[in-house]
């Protein structure tokens, strides 16, 4: 700790002489690691975890159980895929019902973005903000020992989230940016390009977000049934083409039973 002490001593001393802004000590460090021969060491990528869509159900209907104003809190971590830290910054004045877009304006970093919203996630928000104008969209129950009253923390919200999760009956280790997890691995399962992803998440590094690209399962599994699909469609033509209408539809038949056995027995 002295050495290191010691040396950022010496490299603030070289940035405040030098006159370097932050952005360009960036540069700094990166061109001085090359020179001293530094690398990162190699990352060891393994499945990002996520709750499964029978967990989130679960874990939702929990939420709502609770009550309606958890419930909603806990819908719209997930769905905007906000950090817990920016959840409790969030205001009415924050949230465009109208454009549905809700606005995270203390990203990580300072920065600003704007996160869209579905329509039944803004139809509960029009409800929960009623007449207000202005004020924490979501209001914490308990006396605040800050400056300002009443306003939920990051390590609050963590706290829910656990207690909801072990009420679910959920085993897995169940916290706020797992939920962030969740949603970046659905919505690039569902199509989403990672370029919108990275904007939605406020990702600083598109490899940050391409972390989710490489491992998520969802993708995998609608690679393989891309992969899979034009063989089936292949296999029926041909039966078709051999054996008659009547073949084709017995083979289409047996192949569709048996997708919805693999169903039936993964969901089990």
């Amino acid at each position: 700790m002295a050495s290191i002490t010691r040396a950022a001593t010496a490299i603030a001393t070289v940035l405040v002489r030098e006159g370097v802004d932050y952005a360009q000590s960036k540069a700094v460090f990166r061109a001085a690691r090359q020179r001293a021969g530094l690398r990162a060491p190699p990352e060891r990528r393994g499945s990002v975890d996520r709750l499964t869509v029978e967990e989130e159900l679960r874990f939702l209907d929990q939420a709502y159980a609770r009550d309606g104003r958890t419930g909603l809190m806990l819908q719209t971590l997930l769905e905007t895929g906000a950090r817990a830290s920016e959840l409790v910054q969030l205001r009415v004045e924050d949230v465009s019902l109208v454009e549905r877009m809700v606005v995270i304006r203390q990203g990580k970093g300072g920065k600003r973005r704007e996160v869209p919203i579905r329509r039944d996630l803004a139809q509960l928000l029009r409800l929960h903000i009623a007449a207000r104008r202005a004020g924490p969209l979501f209001v914490s129950r308990q006396q605040g020992s800050g400056p300002i009253p009443h306003v939920l923390t990051r390590q609050r919200v963590g706290q829910i989230v656990r207690d909801v999760a072990s009420a679910a009956g959920i085993t897995k280790r169940v916290y706020p940016h797992l939920l962030r997890h969740t949603v970046a691995t659905r919505l690039l399962a569902l199509g989403m390009d990672i370029t919108d992803l990275q904007r939605f998440l406020g990702h600083e590094s598109i490899a940050t977000t391409r972390l989710y690209a490489e491992t998520t399962a969802a993708t995998l599994q609608r690679r393989f049934d891309q992969l899979t699909d034009p063989a089936a469609h292949a296999l029926i033509s041909g039966i078709r083409q051999q054996r008659g209408d009547e073949a084709a539809l017995l083979a289409a038949e047996l192949l569709a039973q048996r997708r919805a056995a693999r169903v039936s027995i993964a969901g089990a």
